[in-house]
């Protein structure tokens, strides 16, 4: 009876559960790609933070709990090595247990440090606290919310003390975050969820491919109707990109709004540093999402190539600026051969394909180093990138141009990227209607070329744009059903002197109308009630009868989404959103209110290289 009960409580449906077992076998198996990192992230965000109690005030038991953590961490990873056949359907069930318990354990200790050392009356203590919690339970929503009783099992142990603590105070000036608290927690578990459900989708798409592919070996009169799965199955794995980058764009979005405010406070030089920390792990993450969102605009083909003529020294000079100080940190030399090569295409995607190309040869270079090179035939030059790297074998010459295929990286290390690069290279050439091509030996090295032509007469150099305009006094509508970016955006628009105000739906904003006048607006692209913020925009504009310079703010990457935004006109930024990109694109549409963004013929080179 009392198995029965169990049983019955574990299939309520408000319960999270395990999925059946080849499932959840392919959840941990993408949980445990990234968990040697997060583990290691963890324990290190540990000792910053202790080291910071340390050093701040008379807490020696913040030394110890980093240890605790350390050991917590320590024991998760090494644990998981000797569980046999944790990957396969068999083991599965019993590794995601254990990661729960673990991750559970691990949350308790974030916990703990913010019951015991969240002091109200110690504002910087509370910020280190709050943005190193608030910055591991973002990184768990990336990390483990494939399997969500795994993520649940971590995010409840860390929050939930953060809201008893703030409870405890009893001073109603707190009030903001002891309802601001279980809110997060909401929103996390919510992305979580649908997280997990994409997460489950694609997986389970993916099961599908591979009978279809075995039922096509077997039954080639079954042709047709495989190859019609196959594309379905693209067209997944696309929604999957899309949805997952929007999922987490939102979040990504606000703290990075809301750390630029932070950042404006009175800081002390410790508590810079680790802002600081928390930004340059939002700049990874964000760099990961934009590859997506370049990878989403190459396959949607919103990208014309603006070709002119322009002399390639001036690139090269630029690109070595930047990447020689990388090399010499590694140990590297990189070298660029002077030229006078003077090319007819579009310099801003030649450089991107550049930049591409010579990231990659610094990755995957140990020793030597990188020359950068242009040969001049007789109609054309051939641009080329060489390093003394790894090599690859002549087996994979094809299947590295392939998205998400990388050399020497089994184990999925974040830090060298998405395998997205020569994805994008391999676009970027084709839709400048020529190929990259590829020589390597294993152990010797490889070099990258392409061919572009040759330019005759003066080179058509680039305008260069005026000074910023001010935006004191600016009338600005921002309207998103996201409390949090609203928030965030206000003090950011506070902060440059703007006359700011904020609705949640397109209702609320057309009844602002009557005592505020916007001169520009900025909108999210999901509105409530199914609405979206270009139909927001399309109604106060026939409100105030007359056009509005505006700005869509969205998550979203797939192909047609970003087809239906090109064709629209509008001027349109992916989150995240960095302050500096969303003042220069205000202060584009102040110069110059025609000018929409990506629907802007003369803007679409340049939106993918950011």
């Amino acid at each position: 009876m009392a198995d029965q009960a169990a049983s019955s409580r574990m299939r309520l449906p408000w319960l999270p559960r395990y999925d059946e077992p080849r499932l959840l076998a392919a959840q941990m198996t993408l949980i445990d790609q990234s968990f040697s990192s997060a583990m290691l992230g963890c324990s290190m965000a540990a000792f910053i933070l202790a080291t910071g109690l340390t050093l701040t005030g008379n807490r020696p038991g913040a030394l110890p709990w980093a240890c605790a953590m350390a050991l917590a961490c320590a024991i998760a990873y090494f644990g998981r090595l000797r569980l046999p056949g944790r990957l396969s359907e068999a083991g599965a069930g019993r590794y995601a247990r254990g990661m729960t318990a673990m991750l559970t354990l691990i949350g308790a200790l974030w916990g703990l440090v913010a019951w015991l050392y969240l002091d109200v009356r110690q504002p910087a203590v509370v910020i280190c606290v709050l943005s190193l919690i608030a910055g591991m339970s973002a990184a768990a929503l990336a990390v483990f919310s494939a399997c969500l009783p795994v993520a649940i099992g971590f995010f409840l142990p860390a929050i939930v003390p953060v809201w008893i603590a703030f409870l405890a105070t009893g001073d109603i000036e707190y009030l903001p975050m002891f309802l601001g608290t279980p809110l997060y927690l909401c929103v996390l578990l919510v992305f979580a969820r649908n997280y997990a459900r994409v997460a489950r989708h694609a997986i389970a798409l993916q099961f599908e491919n591979v009978e279809l592919i075995s039922q096509l070996r077997e039954q080639t009169a079954r042709a047709e109707a495989a190859q019609h799965a196959a594309e379905d199955a693209s067209r997944a794995k696309s929604v999957f990109l899309a949805s997952a980058s929007h999922d987490l764009r939102q979040p990504l979005h606000a703290m990075g709004l809301f750390l630029v405010s932070l950042g404006r406070t009175g800081l002390d030089e410790r508590q810079r540093q680790l802002v600081a920390h928390i930004e340059a792990s939002s700049g990874a993450a964000r760099e990961m999402l934009n590859s997506l969102l370049d990878f989403s605009k190459l396959e949607a083909g919103v990208i014309t190539p603006r070709a002119r003529a322009f002399r390639l020294q001036p690139l090269l000079y630029k690109l070595e600026n930047e990447f020689a100080p990388q090399a010499d940190a590694r140990g590297l030399v990189y070298r660029t051969r002077d030229t006078t090569a003077m090319l007819y295409g579009d310099p801003t995607l030649v450089e991107l394909v550049l930049r591409n190309l010579i990231a990659n040869a610094i990755r995957y270079s140990r020793q030597g180093g990188v020359l950068v090179a242009c040969r001049m035939r007789r109609l054309h030059a051939v641009v080329e990138v060489w390093d003394t790297g790894i090599g690859i074998p002549a087996a994979q010459h094809r299947d590295i141009f392939r998205e998400f295929h990388q050399l020497g990286n089994p184990e999925r290390d974040q830090r060298k990227g998405l395998g997205l690069g020569l994805a994008i290279v391999d676009g970027l050439a084709r839709t400048m209607r020529t190929r990259v091509t590829l020589g390597s030996r294993p152990g010797r090295g490889s070099v990258f070329r392409f061919n572009m032509p040759l330019a005759w007469g003066t080179p058509e150099e680039a305008p260069r744009p005026p000074a910023p305009h001010g935006l004191d006094g600016l009338r600005v509508l921002v309207i998103d059903d996201d409390a949090a970016i609203r928030t965030a955006m206000s003090e950011l628009l506070a902060a440059w002197q703007c006359e700011c105000r904020t609705a949640e739906s397109e209702e609320e904003a057309l009844a602002l109308l009557s005592s505020f006048t916007p001169a520009l607006i900025l909108a999210d692209y999901r509105l409530r009630g199914h609405r979206t913020g270009q139909e927001a925009l399309d109604a106060i504009r026939q409100r105030l009868g007359r056009h509005v310079p505006a700005i869509i703010i969205t998550g979203d990457t797939a192909a047609d989404r970003l087809r239906s935004a090109h064709a629209s006109g509008t001027a349109l930024l992916h989150k995240p959103v960095v302050p500096q990109e969303l003042q220069a694109a205000i202060d584009t549409l102040l110069r110059d209110p025609a000018a929409q963004g990506e629907g802007n013929p003369d803007r679409q080179a340049a939106a993918v290289a950011r």
